[in-house]
């Protein structure tokens, strides 16, 4: 219970003399960076007693933790990490990170006033580790103007797997687009199929029991189905893999360059899509006058699914507190969070940046109300909350896994088989069960 809580100093600042200073560790590239260097440079004007230095890490999430894991030995650690959701049980493990949820009970904030979902997915034990968390969800998006050039009803997009094929092979028989469905071929694919469908990724209830984590459970009929799905649609010529390599947007500028009408993003694509179809600059795209916009009218919907849209695993980024500084600095780190979880910052992250907030009250402040009924991108992130607060159920978000880095890049590796090599998808799932099997074996022996 939170009675077994560490004690958070949020009373230290009080006592520190002059500045202090906090140092913040992140990973993330083009609006992202831009607006949380921006947002830190308000918080720090906004008072004087701390003062917050942004640092980039890296180019991918996977990066930015090895980074920190380096730097555990030496203890040379930031004071504050935004770390993706995956990293909770590592961080936990590792001894290095203070639970936020200290901080909120000795500051007398209560943790009610978030959304609930998202509190449970960074709660180990009742214990909700990240001060402040930004949420993310998968959406499908889809070329209207394509459905219908194929004859079809723009308004009925494809929810199942069997509805993407047929609406593809419709695309594909009118002549619209060579490869109608554009896909990354990441871990999340598979993972938010067997969250929505409540199936455990791995034993020990899901990885949140009290035993060990020692084996992989994602060896199922829905996963098979997943990766037959991407075998035969392969074959057929209706689906253009994507390598998920850090960074690769090949499947956004397929889309921006009308090479295929179908796509699975995170929800914190709304803000760049919104800027590539209207003309703006966006690292790597082709450029404004490259793209077609004529014939481009995006639309983004709930993500599909197996047998069902709409099923959703909880994605994004938490705001944890190290336990490497002084009172100070935790009390500093703390001060920057408390910050950041009001209205005018939340409004801001989610406006400038696309992730859902996560204060609860959120969703009806009138600026963001404004934006989700007057922008593209805002349409977009209206369907990704309803879809995050209806889609995902506040007691299966998702896995608690260590080394769930690695469990991804198992899964990546076998989707790349069949994707790329032409492997056997039974092959390929066995064989990635078997690496996650090792891996969690080794991570419970070396105790970490």
């Amino acid at each position: 219970s939170s009675n077994d809580v560490a004690p958070c100093p949020v009373d230290a600042l009080d006592s520190a003399m002059g500045s202090t200073e906090v140092v913040l560790w992140y990973q993330l590239a083009g609006k992202a960076a831009e607006t949380l260097e921006n947002m830190v440079a308000e918080y720090n004007a906004s008072q004087s007693k701390v003062r917050v230095r942004a640092e980039l890490q890296g180019a991918s999430y996977d990066e930015l933790l090895n980074a920190y894991e380096q730097a555990i030995p030496s203890g040379q650690l930031p004071d504050i990490l935004v770390a993706e959701d995956t990293a909770t049980q590592f961080l936990i493990d590792s001894g290095t990170v203070l639970p936020a949820q200290a901080c909120f009970d000795a500051d007398g904030v209560s943790t009610d006033d978030f959304v609930p979902a998202a509190v449970n997915h960074y709660s180990v034990d009742g214990v909700l580790w990240p001060g402040t968390v930004s949420v993310s969800d998968l959406l499908t998006y889809y070329n209207a103007n394509h459905l219908r050039r194929a004859g079809l009803d723009p308004s009925d997009p494809p929810q199942t797997l069997d509805e993407v094929r047929t609406v593809a092979e419709a695309i594909k028989a009118a002549g619209v687009t060579d490869t109608p469905v554009v896909l990354l071929m990441d871990s999340w694919l598979v993972e938010t199929q067997l969250t929505g469908s409540k199936q455990p990724l791995v034993d020990n209830d899901t990885g949140h029991g009290a035993g060990e984590t020692i084996a992989a459970t994602f060896a199922t009929e829905t996963t098979r189905t997943v990766f037959d799905w991407i075998d035969s649609m392969t074959d057929a010529g209706l689906l253009l893999a994507v390598p998920a390599t850090p960074g690769n947007r090949n499947h956004y500028f397929a889309m921006g360059a009308q090479n295929a009408s179908i796509t699975i993003e995170t929800s914190v694509a709304s803000t760049t899509i919104e800027e590539v179809l209207g003309g703006g600059e966006v690292e790597g795209a082709p450029g404004p006058d490259e793209i077609d916009r004529s014939g481009l009218d995006i639309e983004a919907v709930p993500v599909f699914g197996v047998d069902a849209a709409g099923k959703a695993q909880i994605g994004g980024n938490g705001f944890w507190i190290t336990t490497a500084g002084n009172d100070a600095e935790r009390a500093g780190a703390w001060d920057l969070i408390k910050w950041w979880n009001e209205e005018p910052q939340q409004v801001h992250w989610l406006v400038e940046v696309s992730y859902l907030p996560f204060l609860s009250a959120a969703a009806d402040f009138p600026e963001i109300r404004t934006f989700c009924d007057t922008t593209l991108a805002g349409g977009f992130l209206r369907t990704a909350y309803e879809e995050f607060t209806t889609g995902v159920d506040p007691a299966f978000t998702g896995a608690l896994i260590g080394p769930y880095d690695e469990f991804r890049r198992s899964m990546r590796d076998a989707l790349a088989s069949v994707a790329f090599q032409g492997g056997d998808p039974a092959e390929a799932i066995a064989k990635a069960k078997d690496e996650t099997d090792r891996t969690l074996t080794r991570y419970v022996d070396s105790d970490f």
